[in-house]
């Protein structure tokens, strides 16, 4: 390949901001003659090979004078990709925050302009690891396309689904959502009579999550007519690894040679997120083969190429060869290690997540907590009002009235108790459910975790998750998902005793505590509970099957701990509860249960937390399904690569 060619395709890569752009570069001017609009441009050109240079260029702009809001916007756009590419994941997200600002300022922008703000908006966000922002700025993006219409609105409109099928992949651990993306990026591309090679690949690799190697087969053969028709090299070469990986023609030995010379193509470019994937699958047939050395030397490569990229996907397939490489060579230490880091990543994008999600509940608790505020002035306003004109009355009708207006005095403190009582159970209870909210649950788990359980029992926690929820949300409407709430709630409270506490934690998580269990009726109470919960959902396009996976651990959660220590702490429990739920979706409608024995010198309770399957004779797996003891150790290394 000629080396101009090679400089024209290098900035092609895969990350969702440079799917739509605000300003396409035609050129590179010089220097000395670039007028304003000619170095926003350049800008743009450099963020995607040279960020550091985009940022200062970016800088002086905006440092300037004579920029109007529109150019202001697109040298933000370069400035907040670059940030991302350097790492800098804070700065962009302050000139995401900027953006989003002066498109909430100004409504009165061009519909096409706020469309390609958008998507940039959204691409930075992902970049920066913000994707629960980004989801909605990119559904702000597709209804502002679906406002325009047009070609480049239905471009836009597929680039935008498609991603948020990659963050639902990388990010949320749901490849049958992004299947769904995927599918309407596809049907609005062949509307209008092309195929994006991009959106073909993306769909192929999910499918392969997916265990569909027939309809993922197909679509990369698409994928690889789509990019030779572009002249996408690039794509061009990630397609043909992938298809080298899956067909695996003329043997093990060929396909190896097919994929090391792709992935020195890729390192010209250079491509490292596709060179990170080719190597990865590589190690993968190398290990097959028994070539443990070279797997390992290949994994190691990948990951290496695969860190800088910002790609989660190729840095999960980077790590997962690492793992398998390790293991095969015997160094259970360090196939643990990274296989911790993949856990650890995952963790990581749930937990932002969850943390946006929470921010963003919480903006909306302080908007109704004004609300309230205003109605509470009101409210003693009109208190003052009335005991005015009481005063009055009390002047002009004298001592006859006095009893009365003590007697309406004692009526409305009643009432002002009453309406108090009212308010601070509210305060307390889920609106939708009627169930204890986390703040209320909280308090009742600090009560629990105070008292001594009885003997050989211990107070368990049952942490509780409804299956697909958010397939129901999308596929049927968000008032299905809230009579699915209503109805396991309903369920569930009527499955429990009396004093368990039951709660609303968050979202469709439910959280049961049960005071002085043994293992034996721990499981059983496991049992019962997921059996209360799956019932059969009546829907506008049929029946829909409902069932819950649950986790469950023990307080304290080993049984013998000293005084102080982290493992005698609710919070502990729980997390051990969360770890259990996510063992438990593995196969779903059913449930995992981890119960503590005593915990060794030479272990700590951070070390079982990672990995509670591997530490026989520490912790007492307990499951809804037969377990094979044997691969205990081997699943709790691949469980965090499963959902891949």
């Amino acid at each position: 390949m000629p080396p101009a060619s090679r400089r024209r395709l290098a900035p092609l890569l895969l990350a969702p901001w440079l799917v739509l752009v605000l300003a396409a570069p035609t050129g590179t001017p010089a220097p000395a003659a670039e007028g304003v609009d000619a170095r926003i441009d350049r800008c743009f050109e450099l963020r995607r090979n040279r960020p550091q240079q985009a940022v200062e260029l970016a800088d002086s702009l905006l440092s300037g004078t004579g920029l109007d809001l529109e150019r202001r916007i697109k040298v933000m756009s370069c400035q907040g990709v670059a940030a991302t590419l350097l790492g800098d994941n804070a700065r962009a997200v302050t000139v995401a925050d900027a953006i989003a600002a002066e498109l909430e300022r100004h409504p009165e922008l061009p519909a096409p302009f706020r469309m390609r703000a958008l998507s940039n908006l959204g691409g930075i966000l992902h970049g920066a690891g913000q994707v629960y922002r980004a989801e909605k700025v990119y559904a702000q993006t597709v209804r502002v396309g679906e406002e325009i219409g047009g070609t480049d609105a239905v471009r836009a409109q597929a680039s935008t689904l498609n991603n948020i099928g990659l963050i639902n992949v990388d990010y949320l651990d749901a490849p049958q959502a992004a299947d769904a993306h995927y599918r309407q990026a596809l049907a609005l591309t062949r509307s209008l009579g092309e195929s994006n090679p991009q959106i073909l690949y993306n769909f192929a690799i999910n499918q392969l999550r997916l265990d569909d190697r027939d309809a993922a087969l197909k679509a990369l053969e698409e994928a690889s007519e789509a990019a030779r028709s572009s002249a996408s090299v690039l794509m061009e070469l990630r397609v043909r690894s992938a298809l080298s990986g899956l067909r695996q023609e003329g043997g093990a030995e060929a396909t190896m040679r097919a994929l090391e010379q792709i992935a020195g193509l890729q390192a010209e470019l250079p491509d490292p997120a596709g060179e990170a994937a080719t190597l990865a699958r590589l190690s993968t047939i190398q290990g097959q083969s028994g070539l443990r050395a070279q797997a390992l030397a290949s994994a190691r490569r990948a990951y290496e190429q695969a860190r800088p990229t910002h790609s989660p996907q190729e840095t999960y397939q980077a790590l997962q060869a690492l793992v398998e490489a390790l293991a095969a060579e015997g160094d259970t230490r360090g196939a643990l290690d990274y296989a911790g880091r993949i856990s650890a990543m995952k963790l990581d994008a749930l937990r932002q997540q969850r943390m946006d999600l929470l921010a963003d509940l919480q903006a909306r608790n302080q908007d109704a907590l004004s609300q309230r505020e205003l109605e509470r002035m009101r409210y003693e306003d009109n208190i003052r009002r009335l005991k005015e004109e009481k005063s009055r009355m009390l002047r002009s009708a004298g001592i006859g009235l006095l009893v009365l207006l003590l007697l309406g005095a004692v009526a409305f403190g009643l009432l002002q108790r009453r309406r108090h009582q009212q308010l601070r159970v509210f305060s307390e209870r889920d609106a939708l459910t009627g169930l204890a909210n986390r703040h209320a649950a909280t308090a009742a788990l600090n009560a629990l975790a105070a008292q001594r359980s009885q003997d050989d029992a211990r107070h368990v926690l049952f942490l509780i998750d409804i299956d697909h929820f958010k397939q129901i949300n999308d596929t049927h409407g968000h008032h299905a998902g809230d009579t699915v709430l209503a109805e396991v709630s309903r369920r569930l409270q009527a499955a429990c005793r009396p004093g368990d506490l039951v709660s609303r934690w968050g979202g469709e998580e439910f959280l049961v505590a049960c005071a002085n269990l043994d293992p034996a009726q721990a499981q059983a109470v496991a049992a019962r509970l997921c059996k209360a919960m799956a019932y059969t959902l009546e829907t506008a396009d049929g029946e829909r099957a409902v069932t819950a996976s649950l986790g469950l651990a023990p307080i304290p959660f080993f049984d013998v701990i000293p005084e102080g220590h982290v493992a005698r702490r609710w919070d502990y429990a729980l997390r051990m509860a969360d770890r259990a739920l996510y063992a438990a979706k593995e196969q779903r409608n059913g449930w995992v249960g981890y119960w503590g024995a005593r915990l060794p010198d030479d272990a700590t309770a951070e070390a079982v937390l990672e990995f509670p399957e591997a530490a026989p004779g520490i912790v007492h797996v307990m499951s809804s399904r037969p377990r094979n003891p044997a691969r205990l150790r081997e699943q709790s290394l691949r469980e965090a690569l499963a959902q891949l």
